[in-house]
Parts: structure tokens; sequence; C-alpha cells
């Protein structure tokens, strides 16, 4: 894999990832589904009751994502670096979340995202620590002791 630093600036799959984690900030979920192929795998592998292990079909993926936006005040997701090798990018980036309740809500993200030949995600691998999230979202209370 390959940090993408190119002279000609980021190839056309590196700025669909920007442009997918922009138009989730903007909260703009229809135009942010028409970066997905019709036949799109979603995956979380470290899914829980919150987060399905797989999504199959934009359909589903929009129907998974449309209300989420509506949870937060605010979110932002700061990309850190990004890897491209043919049709894959991977990106790791921060999530800081501001809920409507007041409370943040902050991750670190790594994810895959594969495209189709046109350049739109058919595939999107998302990991970020589900402790964490389980945590925030009262699905688990851990102690570190």
């Amino acid at each position: 894999m390959e940090e993408t630093v190119t002279g000609g600036g980021p190839s056309r799959n590196v700025r669909t990832v920007h442009t997918f984690l922009r138009l989730l900030e903007e909260k703009d979920i229809d135009a942010w589904i028409e970066l997905w192929a019709e036949g799109a795998d979603h995956y979380y592998p470290f899914g829980t009751r919150m987060f399905p292990r797989h999504i199959v079909g934009k359909t589903a993926v929009y129907s998974r994502w449309k209300d989420t936006p509506e949870m937060f005040e605010s979110w932002s997701f700061p990309i850190t670096e990004t890897w491209e090798d043919g049709n894959t990018v991977i990106a790791r980036f921060e999530g800081d979340c501001l809920l409507r309740s007041g409370e943040r809500y902050r991750n670190t993200y790594v994810s895959i995202f594969k495209f189709t030949e046109t350049g739109h995600i058919h595939e999107y691998h998302e990991f970020f620590d589900p402790i964490v999230a389980a945590e925030q979202f009262g699905l688990a209370r851990v102690d570190y002791r």
C-alpha cells in the first residue's frame, strides 16, 4: 500500500473518501448515498446489536444511515491519513461528535473503501473501538481496574 501523496493531488477515489466524510458532516445522507454502488456491502467487523455486522445493498445502507445524523448536534471526521492500492483506499480518521443530549462522543476509525471502475463504493468496512461506542450509547459498562 502506498500513502496517497502525489504531485497531481489525490486520486478520484481518495477525493470520494473526503466527500463521503464531508457529506456525513453536512448530514446530507441523500447526496452521500449516491457515492455507493447499487449492490454495495457495508461491514462493521466489530458489530453489535447497535451496529449490524453486514448490510447488503444501497437501499439497506440508506435505511441504516438516514436517521443517524439526527442523533447528533454536530459531528466531524477529520482524516489523519489515507493509503491507496488500486481501487482500494484505507483511511484513518477521528470522530468528534456532539450528541443532541450535549454529551461528546469521540472515537478513532480506520475504514476500508473498495471502489467500482466507475468510482462508486461497492464495499465499505468501518473499524472503530466498540467498547467506546458501547459505553457511550449505554450498551455496556467497562471497569478498567
